[in-house]
C-alpha cells in the first residue's frame, strides 16, 4: 500500500506520462478537428453532389423542353396531312360520282 508522495507506488502510466490531464485534452482537441474535418468534408460533399443533381435536373428540363416541342410540331404536321388526306378523298369521291 502506498502512502504520500511514494514515487514507486505510482502506476506505470503516470510514470510514463505525468500530465495525463494535459495528453487527454490534447487527444480530444484532436478527435474534435478529425470529426470537424470530417464533417465539413461531408458538407463539400453534399453541396457537389446538390450541384450535379441541380446540373443533371436542368439538362433533362431542356431535353422535355426540345421533345415537348418537337411534340408540337408533329401535331401540326400531322394535323396538316390529316387535312391533305380528307382532301384528297373528297376529290377521289368527286371522281368517282361522275364516272
Amino acid at each position: 500500500m502506498c502512502v504520500g508522495n511514494n514515487k514507486e507506488c505510482m502506476t506505470p502510466s503516470t510514470l510514463h506520462f505525468p500530465n495525463q490531464k494535459a495528453r487527454s485534452k490534447f487527444r480530444i482537441r484532436v478527435q474534435v478537428r478529425i470529426h470537424r474535418t470530417k464533417r465539413v468534408n461531408e458538407f463539400i460533399q453534399e453541396l457537389q453532389m446538390k450541384q450535379e443533381m441541380e446540373i443533371k435536373n436542368l439538362k433533362l428540363y431542356m431535353e422535355n423542353i426540345r421533345i415537348l416541342k418537337e411534340n408540337e410540331m408533329l401535331k401540326n404536321k400531322a394535323n396538316l396531312l390529316h387535312q391533305e388526306n380528307l382532301a384528297l378523298l373528297f376529290e377521289l369521291q368527286k371522281k368517282k360520282v361522275k364516272l
